[in-house]
């Protein structure tokens, strides 16, 4: 570390990285550069503008398990707000960039690239690059300046300083190109959550409603107005639709736009709500519609913590959802019927639709110098009870997770005391409210299944299948005169069924059985007609149909001594009598009860997957997938 005086005011100045070159002054702001053994007098550092965040030079933090100091800043402005990039120093020297952008962060380090670096022109939002193993897609192109810096930097900077750059990601890997130097410069790093990096010597977060002490009229029409929340770039005025420039002391009029109608948040302005565990304030309101012949409108509210940043509502026919913005791009992936999905977190998004939206109404206060009109291409993923948004615009691709959300959810959460609108259809991302009785269904269908088998596996060990009986028949031409009988046999044991077997000699030919059991002890008769045929034979091919043997089933027959009084009928022109073996089994396992046991058993899940079904019809028939949930792998 190198120590200088302030030339100015005499104050210490350090140098704590050795690869910074360039010191401001805390107390005067006088701006020294090292030049080898020298220090040089650059005159003073213009002025920092307020801003929301909370770190400060001197901020302490982990990165990795590795300590870190903030020791420099740079602060710049693109037309939608400004950002800042703070000058990070590891303990083991290693220096490295803490972007900071509306409540947004990211970490990343200078890193030499391996192949050339592609020209500012050749890029646009969406596109692809491959650099330093990765293939990046471009979300960001800006081109801003300087406001001023502070504390210790590795380059020369100063008000008016260029700053147009790309940002790029893949996967959680995040990377900027730099294009204010020449060559560019190139930056690797990740973006990270602010609660993972263990700050410690943060500023006190502003209390909501401090950040203008004084009161505030519209300078168009005059009606009160407030800005709530830190970092606020615009406001909305309700009743004249002026939007103005937060960031001028005048609060300069931006833009105006016209409203046939005053459209009323369903959850008034600056109501608190808790969610995550947080209290976040609801500051800013917009309707944004898709672009066509119909158009279709949606509402979305802006929330703000001091520590946690901004977050969204969104409305639509009743149905909401909690937005929360990325820090890292899902990855394109395709379905096995070639349908575009996305990958984040190990969980498939099926694309929903895809369309143009503009924003035509706003109220409140905003992160961005918001428009009525502005606008662009919005594609919607579902898991749910997730949603994905894509939203690219000319200058940046923004990607945002939604999580469904029950209107009741919303009513607790604020405490509001008049109820909101019931959900009307089924939202892309809302949960079929069928599947927990879908697999409650399906549950309770494998266990009886299986309770069911284990009884008829039970029957079927302890049944006798035994055969009682059996005789050769020579059955004549034609129909028989009179019936004949059979010699008698025993049925003993309980009631049970009795299994009559037919093994008839026949060929290209058929023959009808009409067989009477009759009870010798009580004249109980239980009548069966079989017919038996059997044909095969090649024309083009070769076939065959039917069979010469058959089986009938006689339930709950008594014990008893038996015969059969059997009538036959052939064809009348057969050259010679007709053979057929009759065989009698007594207690035969039979499985139609189980069969019709499982089909009775399917009704609750079969009336479980029509309602799905019918759910997922009517989610998927909005989106440009109208007849995707008909295939299998849809549901």
């Amino acid at each position: 570390m190198k120590t200088a005086h302030c030339p100015s005011c005499g104050a210490p100045v350090e140098f704590r990285s050795s690869a910074s070159i360039l010191a401001i002054c805390e107390f005067c702001r006088t701006t020294l550069m090292r030049s080898g053994e020298g220090i040089e007098n650059l005159g003073r550092m213009a002025e920092l503008l307020d801003d929301p965040s909370l770190i400060q030079l001197g901020v302490e933090g982990r990165y990795r398990n590795t300590h870190f100091a903030v020791i420099g800043r740079i602060q710049l402005q693109y037309p939608q707000g400004l950002w800042n990039e703070w000058y990070v120093l590891f303990d083991n020297q290693r220096a490295g960039w803490l972007g900071e952008a509306s409540g947004q962060f990211t970490l990343t380090f200078l890193m030499p690239p391996n192949s050339p670096l592609p020209a500012r022109a050749s890029l646009a939002p969406g596109s692809k690059l491959e650099l330093g193993g990765h293939e990046f897609t471009v979300t960001d192109l800006e081109e801003g300046h300087c406001i001023a810096g502070e504390g210790e930097l590795p380059f020369r900077v100063g008000a008016g300083f260029p700053a147009s750059t790309a940002d790029m990601r893949c996967g959680k890997v995040f990377a900027t190109l730099d294009y204010s130097e020449d060559p560019p410069l190139w930056f690797v790093g990740e973006a990270v959550e602010f609660s993972a990096l263990q700050f410690t010597g943060l500023r006190a977060a502003p209390v909501a409603g401090e950040v203008q002490a004084r009161a505030l009229r519209c300078p168009s029409c005059g009606a009160p107005f407030a800005i709530t929340a830190a970092g606020v770039k615009s406001v909305a005025c309700g009743s004249c639709h002026a939007i103005l420039d937060a960031e001028d002391p005048d609060f300069k009029i931006l833009s105006r736009f016209e409203s046939r109608f005053k459209i009323e948040p369903s959850i008034p302005l600056g109501s608190e709500g808790q969610f995550e565990g947080q209290k976040f304030r609801l500051i800013g309101f917009l309707e944004r519609g898709t672009q066509g012949p119909v158009r279709y409108t949606w509402r979305e509210y802006l929330l703000h913590h001091p520590d946690q940043g901004f977050r969204w509502l969104t409305e639509s026919r009743g149905h909401w959802g909690w937005v929360t913005p990325l820090a890292s791009n899902p990855t394109p992936a395709r379905d096995r019927l070639g349908r575009e999905t996305l990958l984040h977190d190990g969980i498939v998004y099926k694309h929903f639709e895809s369309s143009k939206a503009d924003v035509g109404y706003v109220v409140g206060e905003f992160y961005w110098r918001v428009s009525v009109g502005e606008s662009c291409l919005v594609s919607d993923y579902i898991a749910p009870p997730h949603l994905i948004s894509e939203e690219k615009s000319e200058n940046e691709v923004l990607w945002s997770l939604s999580q469904y959300l029950e209107p009741e959810v919303l009513k607790r959460a604020f405490g509001l005391k008049t109820p909101l609108l019931s959900p009307q259809g089924v939202a892309p991302h809302q949960p079929c409210p069928y599947e927990a009785g879908s697999r409650l269904a399906w549950r309770s269908f494998r266990w009886a299944s299986v309770a069911a088998m284990l009884i008829q596996l039970f029957f079927v060990l302890i049944a006798q299948n035994k055969e009682v009986f059996s005789t050769s028949l020579n059955l004549p031409a034609g129909k028989s005169a009179e019936p004949f009988s059979t010699e008698g046999f025993r049925l003993s044991g309980r009631p049970g069924n009795v299994a009559i077997d037919n093994q008839a000699q026949i060929d290209n030919d058929w023959l009808y059985l009409d067989m009477t059991l009759v009870n010798r002890d009580t004249g109980e008769t239980f009548e069966v007609g079989r017919e038996i045929d059997y044909y095969h034979g090649c024309d083009e091919e070769c076939w065959n149909e039917g069979a010469n043997s058959d089986q009938a089933i006689i339930s709950s027959v008594p014990a008893g001594n038996y015969y059969f009084l059997i009538e036959s009928e052939t064809r009348s022109n057969i050259p010679q009598a007709i053979t057929d073996r009759l065989t009698v089994r007594r207690d035969v396992p039979g499985w139609s009860n189980f069969f019709l046991t499982e089909l009775g058993l399917l009704i609750f899940p079969l009336f479980y997957l029509w309602r799905k079904g019918s759910f997922e019809r009517e989610r998927w028939a909005g989106s440009d997938h109208p007849f995707a949930s008909a295939g299998g792998d849809d549901d």
